[in-house]
C-alpha cells in the first residue's frame, strides 16, 4: 500500500511540472496573409511554416517584438506588430481591470524597484492573477508583471465615439496632414487598440486627417474612407505657405551639420559656421530646406535665427522676474528607482537631478527662492515628496521627468500634466514655452493621475521633457545645451504664468 502511494505521488509531481512553458491568457490574431512563423525570435531564423488573416493562435512567450504561439501542435515565432493580441476573458483568474491612464508600466516586480518590462494604454483590460498591497500582477501581449492598482478601475473606461470607418467622409473638413512615422501602422475602425484593423499603411506615406480623439488621428485614407490611427505614431506635415520667399536664416552656432534631409538620421552634407546666411526654400516641421553648394540641403531649426518679414528668434531668452516667488524643483526618480532606462542605457534618475540643478541656476537667476526635493542620487518616496510640498511656502511645485514609450512604438516630444483643474493654466504656460525653446515635438497638456500632483495643495505640474526611449532623442536631451534651453523654458513658463 505504501509503494502504491509513493508511486502515484511521483506520478502526479511529474505530471504537474512536465514542461516549461509558460502559457498566457492572450490569443495573437494573425493580422496579414502568408505570414512567416520562424524558429527563433527575428527575421534571420528560419520560416517553419506559414500562418493566415484572422487565424488565432495562444501566445507562450515573448521576446522584443516577437511572439513565440502554440502552432500545429509545436511552437513558432511571429512578428508581433503583425498580429493583434486579444485577452482571452474566459481565462480563469481574479478580478478585471480597465487601465485608467496611458503608458502604465509594467514592472518585473511589486515595487518601484522592479525593472519596466512594458506599458498598458488606457483602456486596455487585464485579468489579476494575485496581488501584493496595491500592486497587481497582470498579463498582457505576452508580458507578465506588476502594475498598481491606483491606475486601474473594474469600472469600463470609456472611450469616445468615433465615426464608422468605410463611410464617405467628403462632407468633413480636412484639419491637415500627417504623415506616417513607423515601418507598419494599423488603421482602424475606432480610436482604439480594441478597434478593427481595416488595412496597414507604410512609413513615409502622408494622409488628410479630419479628427483627433484621445490622441488618436481620424485619417481619410482609400476612395473616401475613414479609419483611425496612433497619433503617437505619425507626424503632423505642416503647412508651410507662411514661409515666405524672401525669408533666409542665420547660423547660431560654428560647426553646424548640414544635412541631406529634416532629420538628424539623414547624411551629413558639410558643416557651416555661425553667422552663415541661407536662402529658406521650405520648411519641414522643424527643418529648414536650403540651398547649399548647389543642392538641396536641410538645417535644423532649433538652432538658427530667422531673418525677413515676421521673422523671430528660433532660441528666446528668458524676460521678465520671479522676484518673491518661491519654486519646488521635484527631480522624478532616484537611489533604487531608475526610472526610465533609454535605447543608451541613459537613467531618467540622472537626467531629471541635471536638468533640475540647471533649473535651480535659471530661476534664482530671476530672483527666485528655490527648494529641491533632493539634490543627490538618493531614493525619495513619492509620499514624502508632497509632504515637502505641502509644508512648504511654494508658490508652485515642477516635477521633472523622461518618457519612455513600448517596444516598437515611436513616440518623440514634450508632454506636461496636471492634476487639479486649477492648475491647467500652468501646465498650459509651462508646455508652450519648452517647447518654444527646445524646438521639440509638441504633444500638449494632459490631465495626469500622478501622486506628487493630486496629493498636492500647491499649483503643480510634471513635465516630461522628451523620450528616452527613442535613440535619437535620447542623445537630445542628454545634452547640457538641450537642459539649459528647457530650463529657460520651464523659467519663462513661470514668468508668464505669475503675470
Amino acid at each position: 500500500m505504501k509503494k502504491w502511494l509513493f508511486v502515484m505521488v511521483v506520478i502526479l509531481t511529474a505530471a504537474l511540472f512536465q514542461g516549461n512553458e509558460t502559457v498566457f491568457a492572450d490569443q495573437a490574431v494573425i493580422q496579414t496573409d502568408n505570414m512567416n512563423v520562424r524558429s527563433g525570435p527575428g527575421t534571420n531564423h528560419d520560416s517553419i511554416g506559414k500562418v493566415h488573416t484572422n487565424e488565432s493562435y495562444t501566445i507562450v512567450d515573448k521576446k522584443g517584438d516577437w511572439l513565440k504561439i502554440k502552432w500545429n501542435g509545436k511552437t513558432g515565432w511571429v512578428a508581433a506588430w503583425l498580429t493583434k493580441v486579444k485577452t482571452d476573458s474566459a481565462s480563469p483568474g481574479g478580478t478585471v481591470y480597465t487601465t485608467k491612464y496611458d503608458y502604465l508600466r509594467i514592472r518585473s516586480d511589486a515595487g518601484l524597484s522592479g525593472t519596466i518590462k512594458g506599458h498598458l494604454m488606457k483602456g486596455d483590460q487585464v485579468q489579476a492573477q494575485d496581488k501584493t498591497g496595491k500592486w497587481v500582477l497582470i498579463t498582457h501581449s505576452g508580458i507578465k508583471g506588476w502594475v498598481h492598482s491606483d491606475y486601474l478601475t473594474t469600472k469600463s473606461v470609456k472611450k469616445e465615439s468615433s465615426s464608422a470607418t468605410g463611410s464617405n467622409s467628403s462632407d468633413q473638413t480636412v484639419k491637415g496632414k500627417v504623415k506616417v512615422g513607423t515601418d507598419v501602422l494599423n488603421v482602424r475602425s475606432q480610436g482604439s487598440l480594441q478597434g478593427k484593423v481595416l488595412t496597414q499603411i507604410q512609413r513615409g506615406q502622408t494622409y488628410e486627417y479630419i479628427g483627433e480623439q484621445n490622441r488618436w488621428i481620424h485619417i481619410k485614407w482609400g476612395n473616401g474612407k475613414t479609419g483611425w490611427v496612433a497619433g503617437w505614431l505619425v507626424n503632423k506635415v505642416e503647412d508651410n505657405s507662411s514661409t515666405k520667399a524672401d525669408t533666409s536664416i542665420t547660423l547660431s552656432y560654428n560647426g553646424t551639420n548640414i544635412r541631406s534631409g529634416p532629420s538628424t538620421n539623414d547624411k551629413i552634407l558639410g558643416r557651416a559656421h555661425k553667422g552663415d546666411q541661407f536662402q529658406v526654400l521650405s520648411k519641414e516641421g522643424q527643418w529648414y530646406k536650403i540651398s547649399y553648394s548647389g543642392k538641396t540641403a536641410y538645417v535644423a531649426g532649433w538652432i538658427v535665427e530667422e531673418s525677413g518679414k515676421g521673422s523671430q528668434t528660433a532660441t528666446p531668452v528668458s524676460s521678465g522676474s520671479l522676484n518673491g516667488k518661491t519654486i519646488m524643483i521635484d527631480a522624478g526618480h532616484g537611489g533604487r528607482d531608475p526610472g526610465a532606462i533609454g535605447r543608451n542605457n541613459s537613467l531618467e534618475k540622472n537626467l531629471t537631478l541635471s536638468t533640475a540643478q540647471k533649473l535651480k541656476n535659471q530661476l534664482e537667476s530671476k530672483g527666485a527662492k528655490v527648494l529641491m526635493t533632493r539634490t543627490k542620487d538618493e531614493y525619495i518616496s513619492l509620499s514624502i515628496r508632497s509632504y515637502y510640498a505641502k509644508r512648504s511656502d511654494a508658490d508652485a511645485f515642477v516635477s521633472l521627468h523622461l518618457n519612455s514609450a513600448p517596444s516598437g512604438v515611436t513616440a518623440r516630444g514634450i508632454n506636461t500634466f496636471y492634476y487639479h483643474s486649477k492648475d491647467k493654466g500652468l501646465a498650459t504656460s509651462v508646455q508652450n514655452s519648452v517647447v518654444d525653446f527646445t524646438g521639440l515635438n509638441n504633444r500638449g497638456i494632459l490631465n495626469g493621475n500622478f501622486h506628487v500632483l493630486r496629493e498636492n495643495n500647491k499649483p503643480a505640474v510634471l513635465v516630461e521633457l522628451g523620450f528616452i526611449s527613442d535613440a535619437r532623442e535620447e542623445q537630445t536631451v542628454r545634452t547640457n545645451q538641450y537642459q539649459e534651453k528647457a530650463s529657460q523654458g520651464i523659467t519663462q513658463g513661470l514668468i508668464n504664468y505669475f503675470k
